[in-house]
């Protein structure tokens, strides 16, 4: 018989969750009225400053070439691509998403999109063959999406199958980062540094991109004080997500933490009809818990452990 445990990794975990729905409402009260790119660099700001901080105030050895504990050339571009396929084109994306689908779909999609990311990446560039587990998750995180596009076909909005599309690729984006940065965390586990360098990855194109077009036309950057407000609310609470993250794989498996973690979809979906007004019909309810056993199944029955990447999407 197996015993129901919520330790110290579980409860970091839970914080994890509901910090990524504070994330996910803030960013969809502000979406609508900001640039993408634009919110996505404020977005990113507090977390840059946080592990930077950290990673200057133990001097950086990671980052200087002379130094014996130097991470070298190739896992320090490791991190600066997937910051830039994350944080970049994975974060306009989101934004978008959000514009056009809405919270609910938005998280869904996002989370559907990195396991289902994760297994053809995992099959087309590492040459891992998925198993029955993950397979039968996936089978059902695609089940969960259709019965959300039904559940659209009735009083949704308009454009939904776009918004979707532009969550399922954000999410793969994330997929993407998150088997860059295991990659490098396989070898040095070192979390700040990677998160440092990672921002650095997308704060760069970020800045060129906010900075050429404001250069071109100001008004095509739009952004209010509310708006920018909120975005950077969001970025503190993805950094305490983060961190929550970090501190519950210390205590338990990451099995258990995606398993507790995507608890965000049903969290934002409830958010998503009682803030937004979104659609909360019998199918979207269906489809959102499809879309999260799905990532239970295709997550926990892995057997995964502890310092594998997990299925916490990063954003």
């Amino acid at each position: 018989m197996t015993n129901f445990q919520f330790g110290v990794g579980e409860r970091w975990a839970f914080v994890s969750a509901i910090s990524y729905t504070v994330v996910n409402v803030t960013l969809r009260s502000a979406a609508p009225t900001i640039d993408p790119a634009l919110g996505s660099l404020l977005r990113l700001l507090p977390l840059a400053v946080i592990a930077w901080f950290v990673v200057l105030r133990s001097g950086a050895h990671e980052f200087r070439p002379a130094d014996p504990a130097f991470l070298g050339w190739r896992l320090i571009g490791a991190l600066f691509a997937a910051g830039a396929v994350s944080f970049v084109l994975g974060n306009i994306l989101y934004f978008l998403a959000l514009t056009e689908g809405g919270l609910g779909i938005t998280t869904a999609g996002a989370q559907a999109g990195s396991v289902l990311g994760g297994l053809w990446i995992g099959l087309l560039a590492l040459g891992e063959r998925p198993r029955r587990f993950p397979l039968l998750g996936a089978a059902t995180v695609i089940a969960g999406l259709a019965a959300i596009g039904v559940a659209q076909t009735v009083g949704g909005h308009e454009l939904w199958w776009l918004g979707l599309l532009f969550a399922l690729g954000a999410g793969t984006t994330y997929a993407v980062a998150n088997v860059a940065t295991g990659f490098v965390q396989r070898r040095r586990p070192i979390l700040f540094v990677s998160l440092a360098g990672s921002n650095i990855g997308g704060l760069l194109p970020l800045l060129v991109i906010v900075g050429a077009r404001w250069a071109a036309d100001p008004s095509s950057v739009a952004v209010d004080p509310a708006s920018a407000a909120a975005v950077l609310v969001a970025g503190c609470a993805n950094a305490v997500a983060l961190a929550g993250l970090a501190m519950a794989v210390r205590s338990t498996t990451v099995a258990a933490t995606s398993t507790i973690t995507s608890a965000t979809i049903v969290f934002s979906f409830v958010a998503s009809v009682i803030l937004f007004q979104e659609t909360g019909s019998p199918a979207m309810i269906l489809g959102v818990l499809l879309v999260t056993a799905g990532i239970v199944v295709a997550q926990v029955r892995r057997g995964a452990s502890v310092g594998e990447p997990s299925a916490a999407v990063e954003r």
